[in-house]
């Protein structure tokens, strides 16, 4: 009984613990956006483990496998996390101040007035190789 009681935090804490970790660091300017994306990863991938080690030490194999299924959850979670990341953090300054324009279904135009990057952004659900 006690296993069927972590399914429901394996679903979502990893990817919580590399969101808390990783957010007060887009304040550092000196940082960029893709090693932040890399150490939530790692802190993601790290609690993910440490959850799912004791249940497969046990005797509760099939509450391991539901939790691996559940915590598929983490990737949404943290995709979204990284989404917001590169759209309202300027990948050139790293500055918070990055202005997004919606073009049409999946692409976008990111701005930056602080140094004047252009650049277009294609979300992850609508890229293809044609443009």
């Amino acid at each position: 009984m006690k296993a069927y009681l972590l399914l429901l935090p394996i679903s979502f804490l990893p990817a919580v613990a590399g969101i808390l970790v990783t957010r007060p660091m887009w304040r550092i300017r000196q940082l960029p956006n893709e090693a932040i994306q890399g150490i939530g990863l790692v802190v993601m991938i790290s609690v993910l483990i440490g959850c799912l080690v004791p249940l497969f030490l046990g005797d509760t194999g099939a509450v391991g496998c539901a939790c691996i299924l559940l915590s598929l959850f983490n990737l949404v979670i943290f995709q979204y996390y990284e989404q917001r990341l590169n759209i309202s953090r300027c990948p050139q300054c790293h500055t918070r101040n990055l202005h997004v324009r919606k073009y049409s279904k999946g692409l976008y135009k990111l701005y930056c007035p602080h140094c004047g990057l252009h650049s277009r952004w294609r979300t992850w659900r609508y890229f293809s190789d044609e443009a």
